[in-house]
């Protein structure tokens, strides 16, 4: 018995220590939208055949919906902000066995691509404390566990909030019926808005966001500044070989994938030479990988009628008008990409050149509208 004591006493410990850690991560560690669109692609209830991943210039861009009425599908838009390729990589593989997924369209923004990535944020990782399956989460752990931060690994550390007014209003959300029964509108929203997302949830992973008012200018010129000359870098070579393995990843699972750059707002386009973005992602994405890859940065006003007004910031956050348009847009694209009555000319301008020099004209041809950019 003497022997057994200090095993005895070592697994005391680590279930007191278990239970302390439990306890301070539902007290303290707060919750959101993660933890929502988890659970939704993984409730028993839906079985969802496309999957749509991104960060948040995704998240509402695309409304399932909108391609659900055109391609007979069931969608759901997975994005979330500040979500890697890597985190996109490990949501798809972490739903997969819950839904019986056909398609994946992945919304590829240049800035969780080019050299070089932080590694810091996995020092956060957000979304890996929501992956369910064991398999995965041991993957993604091994993978990273020189950038791991172990305190939040076990507790979700740095979500903690230990202010009073932040442990109340916590443990209201944690107890409410809408934080149990998934309803992320009654769980996190306010006046219709849910937090962080700049407007109302619509369903299915879509925000409509609030657009600008036509005739201002949207805000943000400060930080898109940062981004100047960022085009004439290179891809991040650890981006390049996560996408690699989704590629393969949805090619022994008879995926199909899909990769898209949402239009960002026009003016921006031509300032941050976008031109040059979407030659190096073309020659990896397609080139490399033979994957479809298709840039509406590029695309006609005719097909995908915008102003600068339409976005919430000039990075390039949609308002939901556009968003829903896009959607529409995007729907009548695949359709025709899959029954071969594609015609890149229908959608496209030639060059980014002959964009920057019609945009404008073209613009206001199709809505009638004066044109309103930077």
């Amino acid at each position: 018995m003497k022997k057994l004591m200090p095993w005895i006493r070592s697994g005391i410990f680590l279930l007191l220590l278990a239970v302390i850690l439990s306890g301070c991560k539902f007290i303290f560690a707060q919750t959101g939208y993660v933890r929502f669109i988890m659970n939704e692609a993984e409730s028993k209830e839906t079985n969802y055949d496309t999957i749509i991943l991104g960060a948040s210039h995704c998240r509402g861009a695309i409304n399932p919906a909108k391609l659900d009425e055109r391609l007979h599908t069931n969608g759901l838009n997975m994005a979330i902000p500040g979500e890697t390729v890597e985190d996109s990589y490990y949501i798809l593989k972490d739903v997969a066995d819950d839904n019986d997924i056909k398609t994946v369209i992945l919304d590829v923004d240049y800035q969780y691509w080019m050299w070089e990535q932080p590694t810091t944020h996995f020092t956060r990782s957000f979304i890996y404390q929501q992956l369910k399956n064991p398999e995965v989460k041991m993957e993604y752990l091994i993978n990273n566990r020189d950038v791991m931060d172990m305190r939040n690994l076990l507790a979700s550390r740095l979500s903690w909030d230990v202010s009073v007014s932040g442990v109340k209003r916590n443990i209201a959300v944690k107890t409410s019926a809408a934080y149990k029964n998934n309803d992320i509108e009654s769980a996190y929203g306010k006046d219709g808005f849910v937090e962080g997302a700049d407007g109302p949830y619509v369903g299915k992973g879509f925000f409509d966001r609030q657009g600008t008012e036509y005739g201002k200018l949207p805000p943000g010129e400060d930080y898109v500044q940062t981004w100047v000359g960022r085009s004439d870098d290179n891809l991040d070579e650890n981006v390049k070989t996560v996408f690699r393995k989704m590629a393969r990843y949805c090619k022994d699972k008879d995926i199909r994938l899909v990769c898209v750059t949402s239009p960002i707002t026009p003016t921006i386009v031509k300032t941050l030479r976008m031109e040059y973005v979407h030659e190096t992602l073309s020659q990896f994405i397609t080139g490399e990988c033979n994957v479809e890859y298709y840039d509406f940065n590029n695309a006609k006003m005719s097909f995908i009628p915008r102003s600068d007004c339409d976005y919430g910031d000039q990075e390039g956050h949609m308002g939901g008008t556009l968003g829903n348009v896009y959607s529409e847009s995007l729907a009548i694209f695949l359709e025709d990409v899959s029954d071969g009555s594609y015609n890149k000319s229908d959608y496209f301008y030639d060059t980014f050149d002959d964009f920057y020099n019609n945009m404008a004209e073209d613009y206001t041809k199709v809505t009638g509208l004066e044109w309103r950019g930077l």
